[in-house]
């Protein structure tokens, strides 16, 4: 899964892939998005790609019917052939750039222990999401075997050669997502000082001193 994550210095590291800013938002450095938070996405327009402030979560309106429903800040691939999501992932797909995202880490005495996750190359992260009217989901699979340790789920991050074929409604949403090879990922332990939604600054990503 992914429960926070951080975007920094986008504009610069988007430049050769959105054309504008959509919207008053400014773009600053966040080192700590929640579900729940505003996020810059990319999004396909007509007359190019676009970043634009989104909400992460969805409430789709079927779930006011269901007793203490959760937003979807995540949603499994698994799950994209149900009829909600795939009439979503047919035609309001988005990419989510990403510097950094956290998981944590749950061990046998029930205490969970936070870790930042980046690509080993260093590059901004793309993961791949579907957005209802002003909301967004992120995508979700089993994560690699380099990261599973840590937790079962990760983001889908697709490869920036591939982002023109998943904008591409033309092609099977799934069909994209099993061409994209995954990349390397490294990670480290954080303070939990990342617990708190409050708490937003770059030493949130330092490696945890022992």
């Amino acid at each position: 899964m992914c429960g926070r994550f951080a975007q920094t210095n986008l504009i610069k590291s988007t430049s050769d892939i959105v054309k504008t800013v959509i919207g008053d938002n400014k773009i600053i450095d966040n080192y700590n998005i929640s579900p729940g938070n505003q996020a810059a996405v990319i999004k396909k327009f007509t007359n190019g790609k676009a970043l634009e402030f989104l909400v992460w979560s969805i409430t789709p309106d079927w779930s006011n019917s269901i007793e203490n429903f959760k937003p979807l800040h995540n949603t499994r691939i698994e799950s994209l052939d149900k009829p909600y999501f795939k009439k979503i992932a047919s035609k309001n797909r988005i990419i989510i750039p990403c510097s950094y995202y956290y998981e944590w880490k749950k061990y046998e005495d029930n205490k969970k222990k936070p870790y930042c996750f980046k690509i080993a190359d260093e590059t901004l992260m793309f993961f791949c999401g579907l957005y209802d009217k002003n909301q967004f989901s992120i995508l979700t699979k089993e994560a690699e075997p380099n990261s599973s340790n840590i937790h079962h789920r990760q983001p889908v991050i697709i490869n920036k050669s591939k982002i023109n074929d998943f904008f591409n409604l033309k092609f099977q949403i799934l069909d994209v997502l099993r061409s994209i090879k995954p990349p390397k990922l490294k990670y480290w332990e954080i303070s939990t000082n990342i617990n708190n939604p409050k708490n937003n600054n770059k030493e949130l990503i330092n490696p945890l001193s022992n």
